[in-house]
């Protein structure tokens, strides 16, 4: 399969910025996001092909979630301790992906001081989520979802009974930022603050390394804590 989000972690020297991974645990990596309109802009994907987040097997989620606390904890000393947004278009299949551009699951993690959920439940019917694992409900569906989760308060989704615009995601966030240009990261890639985020990102990592196997050994762990 021929897929960018898989390829990236066998890159070694990569030649453009936004395929360079900034933080990674046993499954996950995060990198910057392309089309960098909001300072800090991350994505965190799976190694291995899933469609999206639904897909992701149970035992995993554990893992994810220590990672993502990871990230946004460094993004809240780069980003002068901005709310993070957390979000993703549901891909079930390269046909079916929900606004995704790509068919591989990744998290759009954005400090915004705008809470994009009244906007978003004006369109769309959003239930309670009582975690990211309960996503998996969309998979046994086989329904396309929305997914949004403002730090802090609790994580929405919606199934999705018709198809909506590519990048909707980027493009609500966009408007809700007072730039509706630059939704689009094939026309606004936006590179130059993509790169000063990646190397303020490194050097914060380097100044305050994570142990990867701590964060790939979350899950068993608390396993144990709740045996």
């Amino acid at each position: 399969m021929d897929c960018l989000f898989c390829a990236i972690p066998e890159i070694s020297n990569p030649s453009n910025p936004e395929d360079e991974i900034i933080d990674e645990s046993e499954n996950f990596y995060a990198k910057a996001a392309l089309g960098h309109f909001v300072f800090g802009y991350t994505l965190i994907i799976p190694k291995e092909h899933f469609p999206s987040f639904a897909y992701v097997p149970e035992h995993l989620f554990r893992e994810l979630e220590a990672f993502q606390d990871n990230v946004i904890d460094k993004l809240h000393n780069i980003c002068q301790q901005q709310s993070i947004t957390v979000m993703e278009h549901g891909a079930i299949s390269r046909c079916q992906r929900g606004g995704a551009c790509i068919d591989h699951a990744h998290l759009h993690l954005m400090p915004l001081a705008a809470n994009l959920y009244p906007i978003l439940s004006e369109e769309f019917p959003f239930g309670e989520l009582g975690s990211i694992r309960e996503l998996q409900r969309f998979k046994a569906a086989q329904n396309c979802y929305l997914y949004y989760q403002r730090e802090g308060l609790r994580s929405h989704g919606v199934q999705l009974s018709q198809d909506v615009p590519s990048q909707l995601l980027r493009r609500i966030a966009c408007r809700a930022l007072g730039k509706p240009d630059l939704w689009d990261w094939r026309n606004q890639p936006l590179r130059e603050p993509l790169q000063q985020f990646k190397n303020e990102y490194k050097r914060f990592a380097a100044a305050a390394p994570t142990d990867r196997k701590s964060v790939a050994g979350a899950g068993m762990q608390q396993l144990l804590r709740g045996a």
